[in-house]
């Protein structure tokens, strides 16, 4: 699952959560398999929560102080009862790990929508140079643009992206072998080599704990 703001890709799993203050411009894009459990808070909460989108670990107690401030968990509970169990989940999202899965995405209109093409179906993308192939500026243009807007080259880039998506098939319980071919690699092994590369962990590590992932 994604949550995209005018800047930047946040990339969920189900061992994460990810807080969107107020008025914060942003999208989502999920699977049919995704299923997604929110909590709204106050104007004088959210201050606390702070003012930028972050992506942290869900711990069991966060996972627990979410199913508890439910609607339907409510309705048994009085009201200072609600109150301490909402003062704990905020202190909780405050103090959680954040999990930097986050992918800048650039604003000049001359990369923009190879970005946005990448992120879309990465797995259709063979080479660098087939990416890139109708881009209205020279290649050192277009490099210079990327280094400059996202802080990587569009290899990288690329490469994030893939992982991105490749993250986002793996929690919905594909197999490796599937995702591998999926972002078109011939092999398993060539697949998950560029995952550790990026990641610090193999697909089946990153899958077992996904929270320790960054990026």
């Amino acid at each position: 699952m994604y949550v995209g703001t005018p800047d930047r890709i946040l990339l969920l799993s189900p061992a994460m959560a990810v807080w969107i203050p107020p008025n914060a411009q942003h999208w989502l894009r999920f699977g049919s398999e995704n299923v997604m459990r929110y909590v709204d808070v106050s104007r004088d909460e959210a201050e606390r929560l702070g003012s930028t989108c972050r992506v942290f670990a869900m711990t069991p107690l966060l996972g627990a102080l979410f199913r508890a401030t439910m609607p339907d968990g409510l309705t048994a509970r009085t009201t200072r009862h609600i109150s301490a169990l909402y003062a704990l989940l905020r202190l909780e999202i405050q103090s959680a790990q954040d999990v930097p899965l986050s992918l800048v995405m650039p604003q000049d209109k001359r990369i923009r929508g190879f970005a946005e093409a990448a992120l879309d179906d990465p797995g259709n993308i063979r080479s660098v140079n087939a990416w890139l192939s109708d881009a209205p500026a020279s290649r050192k243009t277009i490099e210079r643009l990327f280094i400059s807007e996202t802080g990587m080259p569009p290899s990288r880039w690329l490469r994030h992206a893939r992982v991105f998506h490749a993250v986002s098939l793996l929690a919905s319980g594909q197999k490796v072998t599937t995702v591998a071919l999926d972002m078109g690699y011939e092999s398993t092994s060539a697949f998950s080599y560029m995952f550790r590369q990026t990641l610090g962990v193999s697909p089946r590590e990153f899958v077992a704990k996904p929270a320790f992932a960054t990026l």
